[in-house]
């Protein structure tokens, strides 16, 4: 199989339109030619989808069961490595499109001045706002803090008395709550945590690692073991603001759950704290991931 410079791995879940949609914004980039596409399927394609996948790539993962984000990124990474050994793994959500005609090129260029190993580039949401660089939490401390936040959220969840409280209360307090606009994404940094939404790896990063990705979570705060492992193995990370996406945030989950709020807060809740007690436990024990 013929080399190729990038590799855009895909993690698809249920919402084909949004696969279509990165698709075709990848097949409109200058150099496209020069990029592979693999899409990962967590497990939700039917024939119909898959045919229609198939007019932008004949590289589909099929996954058996759905293993989560790191476990499917994982996956659609080795298959790049495998086949393309590509000098960058461009690695996003399906609902990501880029509407930068010269990413390729900032991509290159970037590397040429930091020599990355992993690389965000700006993402803006429907607010307008970016999201990068990505708030994580850095220390024990805050990560034991977390935990006992959403234990709590958990046992709220668990009555249906206490639900509609914190239901009242959230209302209440969104509408005294002023929005203050994040100052994220204006300069370009070194040594910052990334939004795992969008992120480029270089073949420096993968090189050194069986999984891009630590393998032992589902879902959410993987930014939080990725940033863990780049400060305990001194990797560099760098925010170019200058490289643009656009994110429709959180559709694959509404689509799962069909705009179920409680059941969603209900599914997330339980992964944010399966996250959470895996990552203080790494780092009680400083170990290498």
């Amino acid at each position: 199989m013929k080399e190729k410079k990038f590799a855009f791995v895909l993690l698809h879940y249920k919402n084909i339109k949004d696969t279509i949609e990165c698709m075709e914004s990848i097949k409109k980039l200058k150099r496209q030619k020069d990029a592979a596409i693999i899409v990962v399927d967590n497990h939700t394609l039917n024939k119909n989808e898959i045919t229609k996948i198939k007019e932008y790539t004949d590289d589909i993962i099929l996954l058996k069961d759905n293993v989560g984000f790191a476990k499917g990124n994982n996956a659609g990474c080795e298959y790049a490595i495998n086949n393309y050994h590509p000098d960058f793994l461009c690695v996003m959500n399906n609902d990501i499109v880029i509407q930068q005609n010269n990413f390729l090129e900032e991509i290159e260029a970037c590397y040429q001045k930091t020599e990355f190993d992993m690389m965000g580039p700006k993402i803006i949401t429907d607010d307008g706002e970016s999201v990068n660089p990505f708030p994580v939490y850095e220390t024990k401390e805050e990560v034991e803090e977390r935990i006992r936040y959403h234990e709590k959220l958990n046992r709220i969840y668990q009555s249906s008395i206490l639900r509609e409280l914190l239901k009242i209360y959230m209302k209440v307090k969104s509408i005294f709550k002023k929005h203050v606009p994040l100052e994220n994404g204006k300069e370009s940094k070194y040594d910052i945590a990334l939004h795992g939404c969008a992120i480029i790896f270089s073949k420096k990063y993968y090189k050194k690692y069986k999984d891009i990705f630590y393998k032992e979570t589902f879902l959410y705060h993987e930014e939080e073991f990725l940033n863990y492992r780049k400060n305990r193995d001194h990797l560099i990370s760098y925010y170019d603001s200058k490289l643009e996406v656009f994110h429709k945030e959180g559709s694959s989950l509404n689509e799962k759950f069909q705009n179920n709020n409680y059941k969603k807060l209900i599914f997330r809740n339980k992964e944010v704290l399966n996250s959470l007690y895996l990552l203080k436990e790494i780092m009680d024990n400083d170990k290498q991931i």
